[in-house]
């Protein structure tokens, strides 16, 4: 058993880190957040959201990004792009603009794969951005594969 009670909020705008040691339920509670939990995995109790129980929901219904392996890394970008982005145009400048703030300008035609381990994890982390979601859960901070003076360039 990782937690026997845990009531957690963190009011918006503000950054929480979790610490523990190896194998003491960090991801777990990433996953549980995310909707990422492994079939079978007992969880009791409810997942929140801004007030709304998402513990239903599946992962893409929360409001939290992913990186999508059979897209171009601009396709990633776009998909990932808030509603309130209309207009051919202002998308197409907001990924541009984002692959640019990523380190990652001349490289949205790219193939995920094709990118380093740190390309990937600014690539995930933008797109996850330009979402505007309710929450970002990164498994590491700074996200793995962001080294730390890249983490200070990418702004949304």
């Amino acid at each position: 058993m990782l937690f026997t009670e845990l009531d957690l909020t963190i009011p918006a705008g503000q950054l929480l880190t979790i610490t523990g040691p190896s194998v003491g339920g960090k991801s777990t509670l990433l996953d549980a957040v995310g909707g990422h939990l492994l079939p079978g995995f007992h969880m009791t109790g409810q997942v929140a959201l801004h007030g709304r129980d998402v513990t239903g929901l599946p992962p893409e219904a929360r409001g939290i990004g992913v990186m999508l392996p059979h897209l171009s890394v601009a396709d990633n970008l776009r998909f990932g792009l808030s509603p309130a982005v209309t207009g051919r145009a202002a998308r197409r400048a907001a990924v541009k603009d984002a692959l640019a703030q990523a380190g990652l300008a001349g490289m949205g035609a790219r193939d995920p794969a094709t990118l380093s381990v740190g390309q990937r994890a600014r690539a995930a982390l933008m797109r996850t951005l330009l979402a505007r979601p309710q929450a970002v859960l990164p498994d590491s901070v700074p996200p793995t594969g962001v080294r730390a003076p890249t983490s200070g360039k990418v702004r949304v």
